[in-house]
Formats: structure tokens, sequence, C-alpha cells
């Protein structure tokens, strides 16, 4: 059986398709994506909610003072409805404005020492800085073992905790 009459058609059809993409000027990219962030870091992240409530962080981690407030985000790394299959990394991030009592306790609990690290707060969480923190300090008594993968830094001139991990251990 020979099809030569169906070649010419569907030739035709699909450079005529080509040719209204090419002058509405629509591409395979799809839209620019307005849901993204630029991070502290340049990467360019999806936008995150940012949370407030503490009986859900306190799924994920148990802050090292008791804090005024605390607002944080989680989210997938990447691109979760990629059609690539495999896992997705999880990151959390978060600043709690401590309680003087409890930034005073948790000063005097350790020695902090100056990270040496420029990691910053994501721009989300890094707008609701009171004025940009220039140098956190870290001490070795907050470092993550085994289970407890979150790290804590403390600015050192005001109650301010920023706090992150990647695939965070969270209950459910």
């Amino acid at each position: 059986m020979h099809r030569t009459g169906r070649t010419p058609l569907l030739l035709g059809a699909a450079l005529a398709l080509a040719a209204t993409l090419a002058a509405t000027g629509c591409t395979t990219d799809g839209p620019e994506r307005s849901d993204r962030t630029e991070q502290s870091d340049g990467t360019d992240q999806p936008a995150a909610e940012v949370h407030t409530d503490t009986q859900l962080l306190a799924r994920c981690t148990t802050l090292p003072a008791e804090a005024d407030s605390v607002h944080w985000i989680y989210r997938g790394f990447g691109d979760p409805n990629s059609r690539l299959p495999g896992p997705i990394d999880y990151g959390l991030d978060g600043i709690a404005h401590l309680t003087d009592d409890g930034a005073a306790r948790l000063r005097a609990s350790a020695t902090w020492e100056p990270t040496g690290d420029e990691r910053q707060p994501p721009a989300e969480l890094a707008a609701l800085l009171d004025h940009p923190v220039s140098g956190w300090l870290r001490t070795p008594a907050l470092d993550p073992a085994g289970s407890k993968p979150v790290h804590f830094l403390l600015a050192p001139d005001s109650n301010t905790l920023f706090f992150w991990a990647v695939n965070p251990h969270c209950t459910h």
C-alpha cells in the first residue's frame, strides 16, 4: 500500500502551524514566569509563600530560643512541575525575631563567631528585616548533628535568628 497522498497534506499543515506561531510571536518556551524571585545568591527560584504559623514550623524544627515572631518559607528546588522524573529537594528558610530574654540567653549559652559565609535569607525574608545583616554569627553548639539538619545564624546587632535546612525532617 502506497500513501503518498497524505504526506503533502501533513507537511502543509505543519508548515502552516509553524508560520502562524512565528507570525504571532509564540514560542515553545511558554510565557515568561512572573512567579519567580531572584535570590541573594543570584539564583532564580519560584516565589514562595511566607508562613508565620509556629505550630506548622515545629513539625520541621525547634528554635533554640523564644521568639516574638517567625517568618519562614518551605519550597522545592527546581521545577516541581517538570516532566523529568526524579526526586525534588526541599528547602526551609526562616527568620525569627527573638525576645530580648531569649536572645540574651542564646548569646550567653555559647561562643559565637563570624560565619565567613555570605549566606543571606531569600528575598522574600530579607524584605522583612529591619536592615540588611552584614555578617551573621554562628556557634558550633547549634551546628547540625545527625538527624538535626537545621542551621542557625544570629545577627550580631539585633535579635534576629536566620535558620535554614535542605530536606528537613518534617513530621506530618
